[in-house]
């Protein structure tokens, strides 16, 4: 009758010797070398945890921006995405690259370290813009240079100019109207101060309010040209209290994680090495 280690025992057919091998892996052999190796194991976790701890709290903290915008689509384009990405154009769906972040944000290039524009769905003329960086209070400046630098490209630029020229064409037509009524007014006053009677469909009141009116759109139309902006936030932007990188907990939990998993490979093949110099000992002999 065959017994167990015979049947585990396999013969080189190239040379006269053999070379036993248990076939059967168990949970508690498993536990053997761990219990064996503990040190390695928790030495190689200790190391690697202290180097993340070490990490997330020497790295520089970066905080985050995020701001929804609106722009004006110049003509013939209908949506974010259609906006032109040449060279001297901002305006594209991604991220920026060094290179790009460089140029527009000239004063504070050094501590940006991500600068993004994303589509919001379902939306067509808003966007999303994310900036990370090493200063927080520099964070809203940072986004007026990126608003300042997308306005100043070409075909951004040529339709400011074409909303910009119709609103004056519309101040400049109800400056001429207000004149007009203001015209009527002083005629009004020189006749009731002379007690001549007004001729028939002449109203006083309704030239009165008329010209009330004429005035407000007025001053509406000066207010808009003067705060109009063809890229507008659509609500006070998001910045982040405390810093959203280094992630600390994350960071120390892959590396405390990761670390034991590659002591305890370690330790098994330490084992192995070891096992495998031993039976080429027992082999010589």
């Amino acid at each position: 009758m065959v017994n167990k280690e015979e049947r585990n025992t396999v013969t080189s057919q190239s040379g006269n010797y053999q070379i036993t091998q248990d076939d059967e892996i168990n949970l508690y052999d498993l536990w053997k070398v761990i219990v064996k190796r503990k040190k390695i194991i928790i030495t190689i976790f200790l190391i690697s945890l202290l180097c993340a701890t070490v990490y997330s709290f020497t790295a520089s903290p970066i905080f985050r921006l995020e701001a929804y915008l609106k722009i004006y689509m110049p003509l013939g384009i209908t949506t974010v995405r259609e906006l032109p990405t040449g060279k001297d154009v901002l305006l594209m769906i991604g991220k920026i690259d060094r290179e790009k972040r460089a140029i527009i944000f000239s004063k504070n290039a050094n501590e940006i370290t991500k600068a993004e524009i994303s589509e919001i769905r379902g939306a067509t003329d808003k966007f999303k813009v994310t900036i990370e960086s090493r200063n927080r209070e520099n964070l809203p400046a940072d986004m007026q240079e990126m608003i300042t630098y997308i306005e100043k490209t070409r075909e951004i630029k040529s339709s400011y100019e074409k909303i910009i020229s119709e609103i004056d064409a519309r101040i400049k037509n109800v400056k001429e109207a207000d004149k007009k009524n203001d015209f009527h007014i002083r005629e009004i006053e020189k006749r009731l101060n002379s007690t001549k009677l007004l001729p028939v469909g002449f109203n006083p009141v309704e030239i009165n309010q008329r010209s009330i009116d004429v005035k407000m759109e007025k001053y509406r139309c000066e207010h808009e040209r003067k705060n109009y902006k063809l890229i507008q936030s659509l609500d006070d932007p998001f910045i982040s209290k405390y810093p959203v990188k280094p992630a600390k907990a994350m960071i120390m939990t892959i590396a405390g994680i990761g670390g034991l998993l590659f002591a305890i490979l370690v330790a098994f093949v330490g084992e192995y090495v070891e096992g495998m110099n031993k039976k080429k000992q027992g082999q010589s002999l």
